[in-house]
């Protein structure tokens, strides 16, 4: 190849480079109203860049430096296990919140954090060092939010699952001593004030036969680069200490949907990402969702269906009256959007004329709602969906009463 022909095909080369990436811009902003947005008031100068690359996720790095700790106390290098435990110490003051919930969105990640601090406590606690009061205190702490989020019948899926994690117990490992040792830390840790969990993005209730765990992260935009799914609105319910109402949990194919609300298909909030600044963030999807428990129930306020033109507030209810729930929604703004609601269970699903009758052992529970449903079974869960077209503002509910015997 001659000197022109290789400078004509680098000039070729490179063009077909700029215009593949065009494409590629032209693409994503296409597919997302939101991004598109941001690149159009960038052009104009409106808003910057934070510069934000992408990191490893604080948890993961929390997780290596616990690994490279134990590691170096068992072969007696010190300066191995003083790096491991600098890290573990730094990632847990960005991963953790002040309850000791992590801010990843992952109900998942709280169970692998739970047994991480467990294990690097118990071997500092056995080696005699003293960095095991600053491990016990720390470990009180995570272990406390993930004994609050665990409910009844087991530990919610919410979010997705970190690497490594194959364990459904995180203390099933300890022998007897260390299990002593640490069930008296975990009379310790237990969190008295759930306030403080809600505040970090968890609410717990219980309440009759009924408890949940809902999730709200902050600004209703799943954590950049966390584990966190589109959850906000779709909480896990058990009655009677079985789990009825369920996320469906990490390894699904995408496109699956989790339970909550949605206007024409549509997430409540949009995907995040990490040059997106507070300030952009806010006029796009409002201020950040409200979560609170009320007198008989709990309560979510959120804005992120904004994003789409005018001002579409969602509000959700969750009302207990004893054995029974009341699911109510309300959509305002304008508009005629398709209103999807769904709920996901393990129970057997059965359609009547009266309802869906949900059955799982002695148990039998009659859902009613006020749209169309449609049902989409698995194998281990199904898809419950109520659909509707309707007029802005708009109102809804759903039911769920015990069958009488």
């Amino acid at each position: 190849m001659t000197r022109s022909e290789s400078c004509s095909y680098t000039k070729t080369h490179n063009s077909e480079l700029t215009i593949s990436s065009l494409l590629t811009i032209l693409r994503e902003s296409w597919q997302d109203p939101v991004l598109r947005q941001w690149r159009w008031d960038r052009l104009r100068g409106r808003v910057k860049a934070n510069g934000a690359g992408w990191t490893a996720r604080p948890g993961d790095l929390l997780v290596e430096g616990a690994a490279l700790y134990r590691t170096g106390l068992a072969g007696n290098d010190e300066a191995k296990a003083a790096h491991g435990l600098r890290q573990l110490i730094t990632a847990a003051e960005t991963s953790l919140g002040p309850s000791g919930a992590t801010r990843e969105g992952s109900s998942l990640r709280q169970r692998q954090l739970a047994r991480v601090f467990a294990d690097c406590w118990l071997t500092a606690r056995s080696s005699g060092r003293p960095e095991q009061w600053r491990l016990a205190a720390l470990a009180r702490s995570v272990i406390g939010a993930y004994d609050a989020m665990t409910l009844p019948g087991g530990l919610p899926q919410i979010g997705e699952a970190p690497k490594g994690l194959n364990f459904r117990d995180p203390f099933a490992h300890l022998h007897e001593g260390e299990r002593r040792a640490l069930d008296e830390l975990r009379r310790q840790s237990r969190l008295v004030d759930l306030e403080i969990l809600r505040q970090d993005g968890w609410l717990r209730l219980d309440v009759g036969p009924w408890s949940g765990l809902w999730h709200c992260p902050p600004g209703g935009w799943p954590a950049q680069g966390g584990l966190a799914h589109h959850d906000l609105g779709a909480p896990e319910l058990h009655w009677q200490g079985s789990p009825l109402f369920v996320d469906p949990g990490s390894g699904k194919p995408a496109g699956a949907r989790h339970g909550g609300l949605s206007l024409d298909g549509h997430d409540p909030y949009p995907e995040t990402r990490g040059f997106y600044s507070s300030a952009f963030r806010q006029s796009v999807a409002g201020p950040a969702p409200e979560l609170r428990a009320t007198h008989d129930g709990v309560r979510l306020a959120m804005d992120g269906f904004g994003r789409f033109g005018g001002h579409r507030q969602i509000e959700r209810h969750w009302h207990f009256d004893g054995p029974g729930l009341t699911l109510e929604d309300i959509v305002l703004g304008t508009g005629r959007p398709r209103i999807e609601r769904r709920l996901i269970t393990p129970w057997t699903v059965e359609q009547s004329e009266t309802g869906l009758t949900l059955s799982q052992g002695e148990h039998r529970l009659l859902l009613t709602g006020d749209s169309a449903v449609s049902l989409q079974r698995g194998d281990l869960l199904t898809t419950i969906l109520f659909k509707t077209r309707a007029n802005l503002p708009w109102r809804g509910s759903l039911s769920v009463r015990p069958v009488s015997a």
